[in-house]
């Protein structure tokens, strides 16, 4: 009995982490640095995809670097390519939003603490990348 019960967790389990294996995402180049999950990232490639309320940030090519809570945002989408948004305080860029081509992949990402103190001294200036949208097949 337990054994069917171990094998049900484990059928189960390998369905849930399939799923966002399975899910979208853009290809963006970003050419600046910028701020993720209280990382700084360099400027380079990265593929941006989101799974419900989170958003998954990883190296084109490479590993998983950050993974966000984020909110639904109503937009009319990201266009054929989709887009990628962030947030700049003077030389200080924070990732904001994704928006995938579909017009129910637009996500928030939740403001961290230190946007919050950058917002205080500045006015941020928004600026959008075009992106490419891919078909994910792995997320690691």
């Amino acid at each position: 009995m337990k054994i069917r019960f171990l094998a049900l967790g484990l059928f189960f389990l390998a369905g849930v982490s399939s799923a966002h294996a399975q899910t979208g995402g853009v290809r963006v180049r970003v050419p600046f640095e910028f701020q993720i999950a209280n990382k700084t990232l360099p400027a380079g490639e990265y593929i941006v995809s989101s799974d419900h309320e989170q958003v998954w940030l990883r190296v084109y090519r490479g590993d998983t670097v950050a993974v966000v809570q984020s909110n639904r945002v109503e937009q009319d989408g990201g266009g054929n390519t989709g887009k990628v948004l962030f947030n700049c305080y003077e030389k200080l860029c924070f990732l904001s939003q994704l928006w995938l081509p579909d017009a129910a992949g637009a996500r928030e990402i939740l403001t961290s603490k230190s946007e919050k103190q950058a917002a205080r001294r500045v006015e941020p200036q928004q600026l959008a990348l075009l992106a490419q949208p891919i078909r994910l097949t792995s997320t690691n």
